[in-house]
């Protein structure tokens, strides 16, 4: 069965190589292997989805690279359903990072029993090496969310219709960046334009509201040369969204958004609207009319937007991932956890950064949610670590 799940596989592949244009196979699906503009979020988001399976797989008895074969076919056969499912696109990067995953997961089981489990002084030293990965990450999230203008010509365009977005039936009146009125074209004051937006000046709309959609659509986009969105405002559903171009968006990873959460609620199609958009030291000033909301912006436990983004999940959703995500990363920091002066610092190290690094990387202010998402993944690690030792994972000379 297994040899004809191979054959199944590698007919897959070759049909697609040598399809021609028009069959329901992607051109790319062989010639590609990082596609798209979400290409490395896609690549990580399929990476993490198999690594649980090859764990799975190991605990189970199963391993080797018959076990990632196994996951290579399964990949494969699902990127094959999706030749007749419309609106799917097979791709060979998909079947490509699930083996990967596949294999990390597998390697991390097997190593399992070493990893979580070590000798009192390579655990204490593992809990510090944990903290400071923590804290490296937040201040990399800082840097990835941060705004990452082209230098090439911008073009501003009032309500365009964009092949990815529904179009909103409004009409802009005005807007201004600062003392700079934009006018809808390229724009002959780019440099002046790209400093203002990094230093902070007032973006003013003033526009008539279109219908209410069902989800993103632009009211002012500045496009770079290359078409790509560098700043978009726009209403989604009930909400404002703003959402610039990051370093992340800008390799590959996904773009997560800022939102006034309701602000067009009470908004009536043909109302006039004034939209005031202000950028911080920290974080961002939004305002609808005469409802504002300041210190808007990403937090360290944010870096989970740029894999996957649920644009239209609920608040506590997204809330709650940034928890979770924080809870991750502390994690490691109680399962290593012992009584040594190097678990001391590593704590005081985890809070130090969650602390201080995010008003150095223009991040907003640690939330409670994280700060409890923190405590709470630390004591799951010592919980964890507890079970573990009474099981008997650890030897007599590192109890």
């Amino acid at each position: 069965m297994a040899r004809a799940a191979l054959v199944v596989s590698l007919a897959v592949i070759l049909g697609a190589t040598l399809a021609p244009v028009g069959t329901e196979f992607q051109p790319d699906f062989v010639s590609c292997i990082l596609c798209g503009s979400r290409n490395w979020a896609d690549a990580v988001s399929n990476l993490l989805l198999y690594a649980p399976l090859g764990a799975a797989l190991v605990w189970n008895g199963r391993v080797g690279w018959r076990s990632v074969f196994s996951a290579f076919l399964l990949s494969a056969c699902i990127e094959l359903s999706q030749t007749i499912i419309p609106g799917r696109d097979p791709s060979l990067g998909d079947v490509t990072f699930n083996t990967l995953g596949a294999a990390a997961g597998q390697l991390g089981a097997v190593l399992a029993r070493r990893w979580l489990v070590p000798d009192v002084p390579a655990a204490a030293r593992c809990s510090l090496a944990a903290a400071a990965l923590a804290a490296a990450l937040f201040a990399f999230t800082g840097w990835l969310l941060a705004p990452a203008f082209s230098t090439t010509t911008l073009s501003v365009w009032y309500t365009p219709a964009l092949p990815e977005m529904p179009w909103y039936h409004a009409r802009v009146l005005s807007a201004r960046i600062g003392a700079i009125r934009l006018r809808a074209g390229p724009l002959v004051n780019t440099a002046e334009v790209r400093r203002s937006l990094l230093t902070g000046a007032p973006l003013d709309i003033e526009a008539i509201a279109g219908p209410p959609l069902p989800t993103l659509g632009p009211i002012v986009v500045l496009e770079d040369e290359g078409a790509n969105q560098t700043y978009l405002v726009g209403p989604d559903r009930a909400d404002l969204v703003l959402r610039y171009q990051t370093r992340a968006a800008r390799w590959g990873l996904d773009q997560p958004d800022i939102r006034l959460r309701g602000a067009l609620a009470t908004v009536k199609s043909g109302d006039t609207i004034r939209i005031d958009i202000r950028r911080q030291d920290v974080g961002y000033c939004l305002s609808l009319d005469s409802l504002e909301r300041c210190g808007l912006g990403y937090t360290i436990g944010s870096a989970w937007a740029m894999v996957l983004y649920p644009r239209h999940w609920p608040p506590w959703a997204h809330a709650l991932l940034g928890a979770m995500w924080v809870a991750g990363l502390a994690f490691p920091v109680g399962l290593w956890s012992r009584r040594r002066v190097e678990t001391v610092l590593a704590v005081a190290l985890f809070g130090s950064a969650a602390a201080l690094v995010p008003p150095l990387v223009a991040l907003s202010a640690t939330p409670g949610r994280e700060w409890w998402g923190a405590a709470l993944g630390w004591g799951a690690g010592v919980g964890i670590q507890v079970v573990l030792r009474r099981r008997n994972f650890v030897s007599a000379t590192s109890s």
